[in-house]
């Protein structure tokens, strides 16, 4: 049995893809994508859960179909919108307190948005990102650093290379994806793996909170983590 009840995985690429995959594999039987996008045959070579006959669908209908294909006794929602960082704390607070919810995306904003949110709503975050043969993952619970620790505040809009201009070994980010639902699966939430893809090496670091973050103190003001937390079973 998953340590959680309901995961929603938001972005449903190169990351989304190897990461629903493990939740599936991992006994998740209830589960919601979100993503906006339509499969391009550029996506192919790193997007897992596609095919040639997908080119032009939805990521998030394609990909809910593809795991049912797994997994028919699954609950798999697909939403097909962009989840805005602006949207982030109102789709947080409607979901229900079993929830682990994975960011897959490669917008920063909408990292910091979900960070946030999560934080202060109590609910489990797992982050991944890639690029070239390097890759990292932070899962967000309620001891060690959140992602705003780490990183503070999101950089100027354009001034990141992404993985359309810069690029991606696809083992990398599959790689990525699998160890996001690791994290989310096995609980080990307070962690930062960074993958070294061209050294086959995984270093896993426990950062400590940033004493002066806002998504942290916003945390400890209304408690969060305790109800969330209360009634979870967990692997053993």
């Amino acid at each position: 049995m998953a340590p959680f009840a309901h995961a929603v995985v938001v972005g449903a690429g190169g990351l989304g893809c190897p990461a629903l995959l493990g939740l599936v594999a991992g006994g998740v039987r209830r589960i919601t994508i979100v993503d906006h996008d339509r499969v391009e045959t550029t996506n192919l070579a790193r997007q897992i859960l596609f095919g040639p006959a997908d080119v032009g669908f939805s990521k998030a209908a394609t990909a809910r179909l593809a795991l049912l294909r797994r997994a028919p006794d699954a609950a798999i929602e697909a939403i097909e919108r962009r989840l805005a960082p602006a949207d982030a704390a109102r789709f947080v607070e409607a979901l229900p307190p079993d929830t682990v919810v994975l960011d897959a995306t490669d917008d920063p904003s909408v990292k910091f948005a979900l960070n946030d949110a999560c934080r202060r709503r109590g609910i489990y975050l797992v982050l991944g990102a890639a690029l070239g043969t390097r890759a990292q993952v932070l899962g967000v619970g309620p001891a060690g650093a959140c992602y705003r620790c780490i990183y503070e505040a999101p950089p100027p809009a354009g001034s990141l290379p992404t993985c359309d201009r810069a690029g991606v070994l696809s083992t990398v980010v599959g790689a990525a994806g699998f160890l996001m639902a690791t994290v989310a699966l096995a609980g080990t939430f307070g962690t930062l793996h960074v993958f070294d893809g061209a050294a086959a090496t995984v270093r896993t670091l426990s950062p400590a909170p940033r004493r002066d973050c806002p998504a942290c103190r916003a945390a400890r003001r209304t408690d969060a983590f305790v109800p969330s937390n209360a009634n979870l079973e967990r692997k053993t």
